[in-house]
């Protein structure tokens, strides 16, 4: 790990670089298929920056998956953002980088919520403040350049996937911590919160023996009291245990604990929403990979037709050279063409199969 660096200076990520290189320099590429160039991408090449991207945040593989190496001529036939989805979303599977070097810096968040006295939180403390129990102040002052400013500026992400556990309520906040729904009481009842008596009290300060005990500095309208009945009504599931300690915990595990991997499928779901089930089936199916990667660039319409190529600046005749009566698009060459459809009807009677054609390859996933 390179310490003493600045934390955006692209030395951090020399030997990377030239680890990559040399994995790529050793093999073959130019004789893979666009699966076996995609199976080395998603075993070997997304596994040697993790190290560094656990800390650092980051500033080939591109060229790799579509040339074959990075000096490589040719087309990158699908957009890499398309390419970076999951595989039931439509996409290779490819690791995000950007996606996976938020997740493991987030990590760090997580364990400055969970560990009470570790040296390095207290370090972190010193040079930065507290803003609450879970989190350090900004780092927004010239001085805040390290490493931890680029995993602070996480943590409204990673806030909106938290919630908190009361235990003994010595370090939740009533009215700005608790929330219900996913909104904190304060913007609940604003009302409330704008006469409360302390508006930074604890939830231990609120309860006693005799349960909720809430403060308000004059006394309550009628219309008020009913706020509050409906405030001490969302409570009744929160217990207050004084050999308890507040936690956070994370909203998309069972079990409540942050993991890296759960971060990058929830940040998966934020950007291209929930899974297909056909393409599940379709990636899952016992298909060579170069034969399942062909058949999806057809879906996405990227193969190289005579149509692709023109869009990409290349002066062709787009007719289709098996027919010789239209346009070679993607849809003709791999559906509607006369010489295809044949092979589709030899291809369903022999399986016994009813289909109906659809107008456009990628209409075959919907």
């Amino acid at each position: 790990m390179p310490l003493g660096n600045n934390h955006k200076a692209l030395e951090i990520w020399d030997g990377i670089l030239e680890k990559t290189e040399k994995k790529l320099s050793g093999w073959k590429a130019q004789y893979l298929s666009l699966g076996g160039r995609l199976i080395l991408i998603n075993s070997v090449l997304d596994s040697l920056p993790t190290y560094v991207m656990s800390l650092f945040p980051i500033p080939l593989r591109r060229k790799f998956l579509w040339q074959g190496n990075k000096d490589g001529k040719g087309y990158s036939l699908v957009n890499w953002e398309t390419a970076l989805l999951s595989k039931d979303r439509g996409g290779l599977g490819i690791k995000n980088l950007k996606l996976q070097n938020e997740s493991l810096l987030k990590k760090w968040l997580w364990r400055y919520t969970e560990e009470r006295n570790s040296l390095w939180k207290e370090v972190i403390i010193a040079k930065y403040g507290e803003l609450n129990p879970w989190c350090t102040e900004t780092t927004t002052e010239p001085y805040g350049v390290g490493a931890w400013r680029s995993i602070r500026n996480l943590w409204s992400q990673m806030e909106t996937n938290l919630y908190i556990k009361v235990g003994s309520g010595t370090k939740t906040k009533f009215w700005k911590d608790v929330g219900i729904d996913q909104s904190p009481l304060r913007d609940l009842f604003p009302d409330l919160f704008q006469i409360c008596g302390n508006p930074d009290a604890n939830v231990g300060d609120c309860w006693t023996e005799q349960g909720w005990d809430l403060v308000f500095r004059r006394l309550l309208n009628d219309w008020e009291v009913e706020m509050v009945a409906e405030i001490l009504g969302m409570l009744g599931g929160v217990t207050i245990n004084a050999n308890a300690t507040d936690r956070m915990l994370w909203k998309h595990s069972k079990d409540g604990l942050f993991s890296v991997n759960s971060a990058y499928r929830r940040g998966l779901q934020v950007m291209a929403g929930r899974p297909t089930h056909l393409w599940n089936y379709f990636w899952k199916g016992d298909i060579p990979t170069k034969v399942k990667c062909f058949t999806w660039l057809v879906i996405k319409r990227a193969c190289l037709t005579q149509e692709v190529l023109q869009k990409k600046g290349r002066q062709l005749v787009p007719r289709c050279f098996l027919c010789n009566l239209t346009s070679e698009t993607n849809s003709h060459l791999f559906l509607h063409c006369n010489y295809t459809a044949q092979i589709w009807n030899l291809f369903l009677s022999i399986s016994n199969l009813n289909w109906t054609m659809p107008e456009r390859t990628s209409d075959v996933m919907k």
